[in-house]
């Protein structure tokens, strides 16, 4: 019969890519932020709370990508210089580039995604090191 195998030892062998608190159990998820890598520690019974709150913030970035795209479109409600201007400045602040409001939602969606791969490979790691300490 095979000896048990820690989450760190099954991150050596390859059977695992999440690593974990030794001391705690919870799974240490790095993500990017504005000020570099952040980890953050998440006990494996709520990571699939994370998931789905996850998938509430992305409805939300998916909603405000949708209103940057429609601000981008809109028509100036008058014809005099100002009014043409100030609807200019809208439009492009709402998909001009980097820093837009598109811009910020899409990157904002990507960051999510990229966060949601990382919990979603906890709980599979999670899955894996519980039936490999099943078979024990």
């Amino acid at each position: 019969m095979s000896e048990e195998m820690s989450p760190a030892e099954m991150r050596i062998v390859g059977q695992a890519v999440t690593p974990f608190n030794p001391v705690t159990g919870a799974a240490m998820i790095t993500a990017g932020t504005v000020h570099g890598q952040t980890t953050f520690e998440v006990q494996p019974d709520m990571l699939p709370r994370l998931l789905s709150g996850l998938d509430r913030v992305r409805g939300k970035y998916r909603e405000a990508l949708r209103l940057s795209r429609n601000l981008s479109n809109i028509a100036p409600p008058a014809w005099d210089e100002v009014t043409k201007q100030v609807t200019r400045n809208i439009t492009q602040r709402a998909s001009g580039g980097p820093n837009s409001l598109e811009d910020t939602a899409t990157g904002m969606i990507k960051w999510v995604d990229d966060f949601k791969a990382a919990v979603q490979q906890a709980i599979t790691d999670t899955q894996r090191v519980d039936e490999a300490n099943r078979m024990v």
